[in-house]
Parts: C-alpha cells; structure tokens; sequence
C-alpha cells in the first residue's frame, strides 16, 4: 500500500520536473527516482524497485505505467503527460 507521504514526494517531483520544462508536454522522470520517490531502492541492472515495507518489486516500466506514462527503456526515463496545463 502506498502511503501518503510518498504520494506526496512523488507529487512535489512531478511538479518540479513540471516547472522545469515550461513548454513541454511531457515530464520525463527517471526510474530511479520514481523509485526513490515511493520508498524503494532502485536497481539499474535490472530496472526494479525493490520496497522494504513490501516484499514483492515493481519493475520501472509497471511504476512509470501506474502512472500514466510511457517507459523508455533506452534512457530509462518515464514519460508522463503534463495536466498542469
């Protein structure tokens, strides 16, 4: 179950990586962080996200999906849509 305080990192993520990019349609955000940002320690090797609290890893691509967005497995990054505008 995921708690409100790493919704919330991740919603302060979003909103930075929004700002960031002005013009942009999209938000790209690394599988690391999406990771970090819910509480899990992220391995590049295999692209998975491992939780303490929960015993079974997510992928980044199931991570970046849960989301809304699109994973690109070449950069690592997920592509999320920016609703802000």
């Amino acid at each position: 179950m995921i708690s409100y305080r790493m919704l919330a990192a991740l919603g302060v993520t979003i909103a930075l990586a929004g700002s960031l990019s002005a013009c942009a349609n999209q938000v790209r955000l690394s599988g690391k962080s999406m990771c970090e940002a819910h509480g899990g320690t992220y391995a590049s090797g295999t692209k998975q996200c491992s939780y303490p609290a929960q015993p079974p890893s997510r992928s980044a691509l199931q991570i970046c999906q849960m989301h809304g967005g699109e994973w690109d497995d070449v950069s690592e990054t997920c592509a999320v849509n920016d609703r802000s505008k």
